[in-house]
């Protein structure tokens, strides 16, 4: 049980840190979108 817990926990912070990356870079995306529209 103990090795389960463990590997439930190592998925969770990587589906963590994934998600932070991925909002981040949808943030990123935006920013520049807006630029583009601003330069028309």
């Amino acid at each position: 049980m103990e090795t389960f817990g463990i590997i439930g926990f190592t998925f969770g912070v990587i589906a963590f840190t994934t998600a932070v990356t991925n909002t981040k870079k949808v943030k990123e995306l935006e920013m520049r979108i807006n630029d583009l529209e601003n330069k028309e």
